[in-house]
C-alpha cells in the first residue's frame, strides 16, 4: 500500500479551526491502517523468525550429532584397518613359515637322497673291493702266471728273440686275459694300440701298432671276446724304411687276397709315411716290396693313420692324416683306391683340420662310415698321451667330403675305467651291425710307456649323432 504525503497547508487549517479536515481524516486512517497491517506483519515475521531459529537449532543439533557420529565411525574404521594390517602381517608371516617349511622340506629330502646315493656308491664300492679282493686271492696263480710270461716275453724282446716272445705272450695271455678283463673291461691283456678289426673267414682278426709281438701284432678271436695271439704279420718293412716305427695298421679285403696299410719311418727324410703290403691270408706274412711309400706328405711333416673304406658301390678310399707343420695344420685327408688297393687315384680331398678348442690342435685316426643313411668320419683329437686324448665325429657328404663339424663331436671321452680312449676303427661283424674298436689306457696307469688295452663296443646313430654303447 502506498501513503501519501500530508498537505502541511491543510494541516494548518484543521489545527486552527479545532476540526480536521476530511482529507487530513482520510490521510489519518491510511495510517493507522498502514500500522496495523505494519504491526501484523511485525509478529508474523517474529513468529517466522522464531520458527527460523528454532529449525536452525535443530539442524545445528542433527548436524553436531553426525559429526559426532562421523568421528566414531573414523575412529572404527582406523581401528579396523589397524587390526587388517595386523592380520595380514600375520598372514605373511604364516606364508613365510609356509615357504621355510617347504624349504627345509626339499632341502631335507635332498640331502637324504644325496646320503642314500653316498651310501649306494659306498656299497658298490666296497662290493667291487670285496670282488677284487676274492678275484685276487681266487687267481693268484694265473696273476703269477701273466706276470711271469709277460717277464719272460720282455726279456726276449729286448735280446731281439720276437719268435720267443711272442711265444711267451701267447702262453700268458689266457691268465693274463682273465686278470685284467675284470679290472678295465680290456679285451686283450697287452698293449694294442691303434686297433683294427677285420672280418673274415668266420673269424675276426685285429691289427695293432708294433709292440712285444712284432712290427705288425695280430690277434683272432670267433666272438669278439675271447682273442689268441696270432704274433707278427708283416714280414719286414721295405728298404726305404726304418724298422721298429710301424704304427696304425689297417687291412682291406682286395680280390684273393689282402693289403695291409700302415705308418712306417722313411729312413732318409725321418719323416712318418705310409706304406701297403699285401698277404694271401688275414694273418699273413704281409709283405712290402714297395719302392718308396704310397703316401708321403713330407712338406706338411709326414702322413701317419692309415684307414680304408669300400663304399655302397664297391669303389675303395684311403684316408689318412697329415702332421702339419709350420702354418699347416693337421689334416684328414681322403682319395680313391685303384682297383687291387695299391695305389692311389685320382685326387685327394682335405676333410678336416684342427679348429676346435678340445682338440688342442691335434686330429687324427680317422675312420668313415655309413650308416642310417648317412657318411660320419670318426677321429681322434688332442695328445695321445693324455686323459684329454677323444673320439669325436664329423657328418660327411660322402667318402670325397666336404665334412661338417658339431660344436663339440666328442663321443668318447675319459671316464671311469676308460683314460684317453682314441685310435677308433669302425668294422662289421658278421651279420652287418656296426662295432667300434679303440684303445685306452687303464687308470691309474695313463701315459707312455703304460700300455694302452683294446675295447670293442658297439657303434649307432642316433637322432643323427654317433653314439658309442663303451662301458666306463
Amino acid at each position: 500500500m502506498c501513503v501519501g504525503r500530508v498537505d502541511p497547508v491543510t494541516a494548518i487549517e484543521a489545527v486552527a479551526t479545532g476540526r480536521p479536515s476530511r482529507r487530513l481524516s482520510r490521510r489519518r486512517g491510511l495510517v493507522l491502517v498502514v500500522s496495523v497491517v505494519a504491526v501484523a506483519l511485525a509478529g508474523v515475521f517474529a513468529v517466522r523468525y522464531g520458527q527460523a531459529r528454532a529449525r536452525l537449532a535443530d539442524e545445528r543439533a542433527r548436524l553436531a550429532a553426525a559429526t559426532a557420529s562421523l568421528a566414531d565411525t573414523r575412529a572404527e574404521l582406523d581401528r579396523t584397518q589397524r587390526r587388517t594390517a595386523l592380520t595380514q602381517a600375520g598372514v605373511d608371516l604364516v606364508g613365510s613359515e609356509t615357504e621355510l617349511a617347504v624349504a627345509t622340506r626339499l632341502w631335507v629330502e635332498a640331502a637324504t637322497r644325496n646320503t642314500q646315493q653316498d651310501i649306494t656308491g659306498v656299497e658298490a664300492d666296497r662290493t667291487e673291493t670285496d670282488a677284487a679282493r676274492f678275484l685276487v686271492a681266487a687267481h693268484a696263480n694265473e696273476v703269477r702266471s701273466c706276470l711271469d710270461g709277460v717277464s719272460v716275453a720282455v726279456g726276449a724282446s729286448r735280446g731281439g728273440d720276437v719268435q720267443s716272445s711272442a711265444s711267451a705272450l701267447r702262453g700268458a695271455a689266457v691268465p693274463c686275459t682273465r686278470t685284467l678283463a675284470y679290472a678295465s673291461g680290456a679285451r686283450f691283456p697287452y698293449d694294442f694300440a691303434d686297433p683294427f678289426v677285420l672280418s673274415a673267414g668266420g673269424a675276426y682278426y685285429a691289427y695293432s701298432t708294433n709292440a712285444g709281438a712284432g712290427d705288425i701284432q695280430i690277434i683272432r678271436s670267433p666272438d669278439l671276446v675271447d682273442w689268441e695271439l696270432v704274433g707278427n704279420g708283416l714280414a719286414d718293412v721295405p728298404r726305404w724304411a726304418a724298422a721298429n716305427a710301424t704304427w696304425a695298421p689297417a687291412v682291406l679285403p682286395r680280390g684273393d687276397g689282402y693289403v695291409a696299410y700302415y705308418s712306417v719311418r722313411h729312413a732318409a727324410s725321418r719323416r712318418q709315411c705310409i706304406s701297403r703290403a699285401v698277404s694271401a691270408t688275414p694273418v699273413g706274412p704281409f709283405v712290402d716290396d714297395s719302392q718308396g711309400p704310397l703316401v708321403c706328405q713330407a712338406a706338411d711333416g709326414g702322413s701317419i693313420d692309415p684307414s680304408p673304406f669300400v663304399d655302397g658301390d664297391g669303389r675303395a678310399y684311403l684316408l689318412w692324416k697329415s702332421e702339419g707343420r709350420g702354418g699347416t695344420p693337421p689334416t684328414i685327408w681322403s682319395q680313391e683306391l685303384s682297383a687291387d688297393g695299391l695305389a692311389l687315384t685320382g685326387t685327394a680331398h682335405a676333410l678336416l683340420v684342427a679348429d676346435r678348442a678340445f682338440e688342442a690342435g691335434v686330429i687324427e685316426a680317422p675312420t668313415l662310415v655309413h650308416e642310417a643313411g648317412a657318411y660320419y668320419l670318426l677321429y681322434a683329437a688332442a695328445d695321445w698321451n693324455s686323459r684329454g686324448y677323444a673320439v669325436a665325429y664329423a657328418g660327411c657328404a660322402g667318402p670325397a667330403g666336404p665334412c661338417l663339424k658339431p660344436a663339440d663331436g666328442r663321443v668318447l671321452v675319459s671316464g671311469g675305467r676308460l683314460v684317453g680312449p682314441g685310435g677308433a676303427e669302425v668294422f662289421r661283424d658278421g651279420g652287418g651291425s656296426p662295432w667300434v674298436a679303440f684303445h685306452a689306457f687303464s687308470e691309474p696307469d695313463v701315459g707312455y710307456p703304460s700300455s694302452r688295452y683294446l675295447h670293442i663296443a658297439r657303434l649307432r646313430v642316433a637322432g643323427g649323432r654317433i653314439v658309442i654303447d663303451a662301458a666306463t
